[in-house]
């Protein structure tokens, strides 16, 4: 689940590309629309493939027919192929097979939730680059697009020191500030750190719980070494703010911390910007893509996951003292 704390969805509509102008009052055309992300952090990979529609009914209840937005798996064949970006050798490829996976229901079609995967394996390697082609077998329309992986994020070495432990308060009785460092990975070019707090409760049932918190996204400015700054007084107010007194819990107490980095690509990156809420005026905007033939994204990203960091001793009993209600115990 840690892995997959940020979702990101693509609006299957009506689409103005960044490059290529879509006219909908056009003659009827096939749209592809193509969004996945390859990260070899992961032991599957998933590509969503719909089309876009254009019809004389609402578009409302369009979306709301799976048939309107989804191709029939054996019309299209998929295939990602690794190739020499140097001279353009294709190494190996993976035909992807259909499956169908559970979505929230809303205004689109939720009866066939169609997603294309292959097993990760050995087939995302550094260092190559990534071609994906979407055959019709039908139209025989062609659709294309082309990325590079993101390299593996070099943590800091106080993470390989069993003894290493995060402080956010210090024997003073003062906030202290911990700060986690790691290298530039090739072909990143924002990242995000996600902290999670694993406690366990104690009640009825002794339940294992996380809370989480997502930090800001830190833009790669060209240093080899990037950091994220955790602030002692934010830490705290992070727990007050995400578990709630309960009368039937009798106990509570700190495990560690987990903390993800994850990593997007340039691709990834314009296509975030480009869809968040807009705050002018003008609602009207470009979406990007980076597909051929088609409208979407194809890119990449990359999660690393460093578990069980212990918390010191100050920070845990500073936690048990301030929040009573909580009943969080120390030792």
């Amino acid at each position: 689940m840690k892995n997959n704390i940020i979702f990101f969805s693509l609006l299957v509509g009506f689409f103005m590309s960044c490059d290529t102008d879509f006219n909908i009052n056009a003659d009827w055309e096939e749209v592809t629309v193509v969004f996945g992300l390859l990260d070899q952090s992961q032991d599957k990979q998933f590509i969503r493939i719909n089309k876009a529609f254009l019809g004389n009914e609402s578009a409302l209840i369009m979306a709301s027919n799976s048939d309107s937005i989804n191709y029939s798996p054996e019309v299209l064949e998929v295939k990602i192929q690794r190739f020499n970006q140097i001279n353009g050798n294709i190494l190996e490829e993976v035909f992807l097979e259909d499956t169908v996976i559970s979505k929230d229901d809303g205004i689109f079609a939720s009866d066939e939730n169609i997603v294309y995967f292959f097993n990760t394996g050995n087939f995302l390697k550094e260092d190559f680059s990534y071609r994906i082609i979407i055959t019709n077998l039908l139209s025989e329309n062609i659709v294309t697009s082309e990325t590079k992986l993101i390299n593996n994020i070099s943590l800091m070495s106080a993470f390989n020191n069993p003894a290493y432990k995060m402080g956010f308060y210090n024997q003073l009785g003062d906030y202290s500030t911990t700060t986690v460092e790691w290298n530039h990975a090739s072909n990143a070019s924002i990242y995000q750190v996600t902290l999670f707090l694993n406690y366990t409760e104690y009640a009825q049932d002794t339940l294992q719980k996380t809370i989480y918190k997502v930090f800001p996204s830190i833009k790669y400015s060209g240093n080899s070494e990037l950091n994220q700054q955790i602030d002692g007084e934010d830490f705290f107010n992070f727990i007050e703010n995400n578990i709630e007194a309960d009368p039937l819990v009798t106990a509570r107490r700190i495990n560690d911390v987990d903390l993800l980095f994850s990593a997007a690509s340039s691709e990834f990156e314009t296509y975030i910007n480009l869809n968040k809420p807009p705050t002018g005026i003008v609602q009207e905007r470009p979406v990007f893509t980076n597909i051929n033939n088609g409208i979407g994204l194809f890119s990449s990203r990359y999660n690393k996951l460093q578990e069980n960091i212990l918390l010191t001793s100050t920070t845990k009993e500073a936690i048990s003292n301030q929040f009573t209600d909580l009943k969080f115990i120390f030792p």
